[in-house]
């Protein structure tokens, strides 16, 4: 005899339901959880990204490009306590060592003040490009330059000319040349943050100068001298490159053109045809004039 809470014979057996959340709200509970997540880590996954960003691009600033001889040529010679003196007339400043006897630069008395002066590095250490080593429309440099590195262009006789300035901020002075016509190009490390990059007709009296760095700063500006006379020049508050102490004192250098950086891949984009400036030829012997 069946007892009378049993159920009836052949009929199911009741199972017990099992609650169950909805997919759309496990969805809806899993996007709070990221949104959560990013909310509250957001800031430093982005740190970390721009931190990696810098670390790529320090690394690909640091790959070997190849640029030719544009280093400088230290000078380990003691230099001279009377490194600035007067002799009669004259002023003398110290230029380097030369392996028997010291040389100087012999100007007006007084034509530069001792104030307005750097210590001396001896003369051409930074070492100008007399000669330059160029690219065009392509080549080896060409293609290892990262697209973001710094380069400043010019159209010049008729050629778009590029100049990176990983190159200028080691040389300070190019003495150019395309076809029969003669370029300056100078850059001021210390200069306006825009870096901007002068380029100069290098001629006086009729002739061709060409200019090398004298190992001296005048009011933070490079103050070079020409390899003809001796002559010392800087840029003025006009943007003018004029010699202020020597044979040429007064002469002026007339401006052509000067601009600011742009990208590799800006420049390069836009100017496929480009004679790239990729080191110097150390070689020959620096020009007289």
């Amino acid at each position: 005899m069946a007892h009378a809470d049993s159920a009836p014979s052949g009929s199911p057996i009741p199972v017990p339901l099992k609650r169950s959340v909805p997919r759309a709200g496990l969805a809806v509970a899993a996007m709070l959880v990221l949104l959560l997540f990013v909310v509250t880590q957001g800031r430093t996954l982005w740190n970390e990204v721009s931190r990696l960003r810098a670390d790529l691009a320090l690394v690909r600033r640091s790959a070997v490009i190849g640029y030719q001889n544009i280093h400088p040529n230290p000078s380990y010679a003691r230099k001279p306590t009377d490194w600035y003196h007067d002799e009669g007339e004259f002023t003398l400043l110290w230029a380097r060592w030369d392996g028997d006897g010291h040389r100087w630069f012999r100007i007006g008395r007084g034509e530069v003040e001792r104030e307005r002066i750097s210590y001396p590095m001896g003369r051409d250490v930074i070492q100008a490009i007399d000669y330059p080593v160029t690219e065009q429309a392509g080549g080896a440099i060409w293609g290892r330059i990262p697209s973001e590195a710094p380069v400043v262009g010019f159209e010049l006789a008729g050629t778009d000319s590029v100049y990176p300035m990983h190159v200028l901020n080691k040389v300070l002075v190019i003495n150019d040349q395309i076809g029969d016509r003669p370029y300056l190009i100078t850059f001021n490390p210390m200069g306006s943050r825009d870096g901007t990059v002068h380029i100069y007709e290098p001629i006086v009296e009729g002739r061709r100068v060409t200019m090398g760095m004298s190992g001296y700063f005048h009011d933070q500006k490079p103050l070079l001298y020409d390899r003809g006379t001796e002559s010392l020049w800087v840029e003025s508050d006009e943007g003018a490159l004029e010699a202020i102490a020597g044979r040429y004192k007064g002469a002026r250098l007339r401006s052509i053109v000067n601009h600011s950086p742009v990208s590799w891949g800006d420049w390069s984009g836009k100017h496929p045809a480009s004679r790239l400036l990729t080191g110097a030829d150390r070689s020959k012997t620096p020009p007289t004039f």
